[in-house]
């Protein structure tokens, strides 16, 4: 009898976890599909005199979250940054012209602190491909809002007696593998950002794609790059990491995080949607808090 009992005990126990697994499930898809929850990162630089803080977030792909993306602003804002980075993918590129959340968000954030965004693929696909005339005026648009957008370009800004330039390049420079093509915008682009480093201030490079790092990029001292378009890897799995990034495949090896390779260092934000509509797991939505600590030499 007592063997019995501790069998249907066991058996109770083991059902009562079954049914557990799908209900965290539910919850933690809910949580990370709905939820806008902080990252935060720390980089030291002895090429700043003050300690600064920027937030970036990436890949809303036409996602709004609240009327005018109210709720995206007052989180951003909360972090109290004293610039914010749009690392692209902030449309969707089947309903391109559905931007009105997007130029609420950029005129509300850029009243407060100075914004700068820099082109995904779905804007690569909604306003590059169809001719260019698109890309300028979206380029327009933006920059009306009072945020900038860098299109193949670079800006200074100046904090605290500081310098900082923040470039924004729109897709990988060197077209073909085996016969590379040097001469192209984002190539130009990518040489005077290079050429301006230097030891007297700090320099931070915009790129959504983070393959672009073992593509090459991995050989330049860049002080920092920011990316999105991985989605954090959809679906993270614990100890190993997400399971999926775009162009990299399976279990990428640059899929969210702080990165640092040979001279340069990179930040890749887990961005604001799903993807392709597959729910993310335990990769919640990601509004990226990056603090540059300035450190003596």
């Amino acid at each position: 009898m007592v063997i019995k009992r501790r069998g249907k005990k066991l058996l109770r126990g083991f059902a009562f976890l079954i049914l557990l697994i799908p209900l965290f499930l539910i919850i933690n898809i809910l949580y990370c599909n709905n939820v806008l929850t902080y990252s935060f990162y720390s980089v030291e630089t002895a090429k700043l005199k003050h300690d600064a803080r920027f937030v970036m977030i990436s890949d809303t792909e036409g996602r709004s979250f609240g009327k005018g993306n109210y709720k995206l602003t007052e989180k951003i804002m909360a972090a109290e940054p004293d610039f914010v980075l749009l690392v692209g993918d902030m449309v969707d590129e089947k309903e391109p012209n559905k931007a009105d959340d997007l130029v609420e968000m950029c005129k509300n954030l850029a009243k407060e602190v100075p914004v700068y965004y820099t082109l995904g693929n779905h804007e690569d696909l909604s306003f590059v491909y169809e001719g260019g005339k698109q890309t300028s005026d979206f380029k327009k648009l933006i920059d009306s809002t009072g945020a900038k957008l860098l299109y193949n370009d670079m800006e200074d800004i100046k904090l605290n007696g500081d310098r900082i330039t923040i470039a924004g390049i729109k897709q990988y420079p060197f077209y073909g593998f085996d016969s590379p093509d040097f001469d192209n915008p984002e190539n130009h682009l990518l040489q005077r950002f290079l050429e301006q480093e230097d030891e007297e201030h700090f320099s931070i490079l915009m790129c959504h794609f983070p393959v672009v790092i073992y593509w090459k990029f991995d050989e330049f001292d860049i002080d920092l790059m920011v990316c999105g378009h991985n989605h954090g890897g959809i679906v993270r799995i614990p100890f190993k990491g997400g399971i999926y990034g775009p162009e990299q495949g399976w279990f990428p090896q640059y899929d969210l995080g702080y990165y640092k390779v040979n001279n340069m260092q990179a930040i890749i934000t887990g961005g604001l949607n799903n993807a392709h509509h597959i729910p993310r797991i335990n990769n919640p939505l990601d509004v990226t808090v990056v603090d540059l600590k300035a450190v003596s030499q």
